[in-house]
């Protein structure tokens, strides 16, 4: 791929960000989480800004993606889910601010999805779950999967819903989420081809949760 993928919207300190992994700087893929630095106006979007994210302790880690922006603390990532960890990138460096010491027994790897979103006394993110295999022509190929995660304020995992599917398809991939007054809006991606906006009540959205 070329450019900036699964781009999440920021707003941090006053400023636009969209936020994704850029995999075109070398000729092998290396993967990097970015920040852009956007301005929207008559004309357009413009970037302002470009910021490429260190990896915290693995230097030489080959692809790093899916951080998840806090949306209210400015430029702090859930880097990895399960162990929770959190990650701070101070414009230069990025540190480990939290790791959890325990695991869930979940039969698949959790991986990062949407911004983390703080609604009431809790966050939330919309997660992915994926079943990796070979195809008939022994090409990659999965099966992409949701899930709701709710942490409580010391970024611990509480609750979170079954995997489910939106539209059915292989391939789904969330990377938006935001609570307006009493729903949720998820936005996602449908085999790397279309994205969609799904509106839920807010209620609905907590009935998920286990």
């Amino acid at each position: 791929f070329v450019g900036l993928e699964d781009a999440r919207i920021v707003r941090w300190d006053g400023k636009l960000y969209i936020c994704g992994v850029r995999r075109d700087l070398d000729t092998i893929g290396t993967g990097r989480m970015e920040l852009s630095e956007i301005e929207i106006t008559d004309d357009g979007v413009k970037e302002i800004n470009q910021y490429r994210i260190p990896t915290p302790v693995d230097k030489n880690s080959y692809c790093e993606k899916n951080w998840m922006p806090i949306l209210d603390k400015p430029f702090h990532y859930v880097k990895w889910m399960n162990p929770v960890e959190v990650v701070y990138f101070n414009g230069t460096n990025t540190h480990t601010v939290k790791l959890n010491n325990y695991t869930l027994p979940l039969i698949k790897d959790l991986r990062g999805g949407s911004q983390v979103v703080r609604i009431g006394n809790n966050y939330y993110c919309v997660a992915h779950e994926t079943n990796l295999w070979k195809n008939r022509l022994n090409q990659k190929d999965a099966t992409y999967r949701h899930k709701i995660v709710q942490f409580d304020l010391e970024f611990n995992i509480t609750k979170y819903s079954d995997e489910f599917s939106i539209m059915d398809g292989l391939i789904e991939f969330s990377c938006g989420l935001a609570n307006i007054g009493n729903w949720v809006y998820i936005t996602f991606g449908v085999e790397d081809n279309v994205a969609y906006a799904l509106k839920i009540s807010l209620s609905h959205f907590y009935s998920l949760l286990k």
